[in-house]
């Protein structure tokens, strides 16, 4: 081949190659982003975005030990992950100067427990964990974790939720205790508490799946997410929703930048996009779960629902889940003897 066509190709392919587009690739929970605001954020850019999902924390680490954790730039975790995660060096610690938009966080989010000065992480959304039901088939009331585990109250065919801190947390919960609680005999109790509740139930789901079966009416009673039933509500009135009255979890899922990250640069641009009020308003209206932006409250079309936000009445029986640190070995055997039996 001629040389001067030889160069002129390589000229051409190396064009083509400066105008391929640039790459956000997010790991996310399952139906957790509309579709419309990363279509915006790539129209902003220039850029294109990919997005995949899991359905639970093990998944979700499962892809990172499979190599996600250099792939990956912006990974949407569960609030007690976050410290775990940075203790094993998957997290680049933030530069908040590239996140003005961190001004518009309603302050109770700026210093989580979880994460101390908020390192690492910047809280996307917010919401409890409590009982969902459909009021057509259950047979009794559903007040207390009790319809789950107490044989003697079971009032329909129910699912367990395939979430080791949520799953152990209720029953912890149902005994009185802190979903923090490491005590070994406490433990011991919640596992057989969870193995009893296993056999008589129909299996472990994620949230999504456990939303899903109960819109089809394949199971009356299920551990759920708030955001998740009351997006199905509109599917089934039937639906309800309630915090036991022994209490429950107030969860927060966050946004943080893997270490390995092909695109920090742009991590921080999604992260601070995510933050402007109209954008964070989208996502909650259209997710149903409660924003941290607290600069987007009042464009929150339902601020007043109090299954997104709850009373003061009901937040008292709300808790945190903690970083366990080192402790969290006690937790992950119960729930690895519980999943394999």
């Amino acid at each position: 081949m001629n040389r001067v066509w030889v160069v002129a190709l390589l000229g051409l392919l190396i064009a083509g190659c400066g105008q391929q587009k640039q790459e956000l690739r997010l790991l996310n929970w399952s139906d957790y982003m509309p579709k419309e605001v990363l279509e915006e954020f790539e129209k902003r850019e220039g850029i294109k975005v990919v997005e995949d999902t899991y359905d639970s924390p093990e998944a979700m680490l499962s892809k990172l030990q499979a190599g996600g954790d250099a792939e990956y730039d912006v990974l949407i975790t569960a609030d007690y992950t976050v410290g775990s995660l940075a203790r094993a060096g998957s997290l680049q610690e933030l530069d908040k100067s590239k996140i003005p938009n961190l001004q518009n966080l309603d302050p109770q989010f700026a210093n989580p427990a979880f994460d101390p000065g908020a390192r690492y992480s910047v809280v996307y959304q917010w919401g409890t964990t409590g009982l969902a039901y459909r009021e057509d088939l259950v047979s009794g009331p559903v007040e207390s974790w009790a319809v789950i585990f107490d044989p003697a109250k079971q009032v329909g065919s129910f699912l367990l939720l395939d979430e080791m801190r949520e799953m152990m947390g209720a029953a912890l919960k149902y005994q009185g205790e802190s979903v923090n609680t490491t005590d070994p005999e406490k433990l011991a109790k919640v596992q057989e508490l969870l193995l009893e509740a296993k056999r008589r139930s129909q299996g472990f789901a994620g949230g999504t799946s456990i939303r899903d079966r109960l819109i089809a009416g394949d199971i009356a009673v299920g551990p759920a997410y708030s955001g998740d039933i009351l997006a199905a509500q509109a599917e089934n009135p039937q639906l309800k929703y309630v915090i036991p009255v022994e209490g429950a979890t107030l969860w927060t899922d966050n946004l943080v930048v893997l270490k390995k990250s092909p695109n920090h640069e742009l991590a921080y641009k999604f992260i601070n996009f995510l933050l402007e009020p109209e954008i964070a308003a989208q996502i909650s209206n259209s997710i149903g779960y409660a924003t941290p932006v607290a600069a987007a409250m009042d464009q929150i079309e339902e601020k007043d629902n109090p299954i997104i936000y709850p009373s003061e009445e009901i937040r008292a029986r709300l808790e945190l889940l903690a970083d366990l640190g080192d402790q969290a070995d006690a937790f992950n055997k119960v729930w690895a003897e519980v999943k394999s039996r």
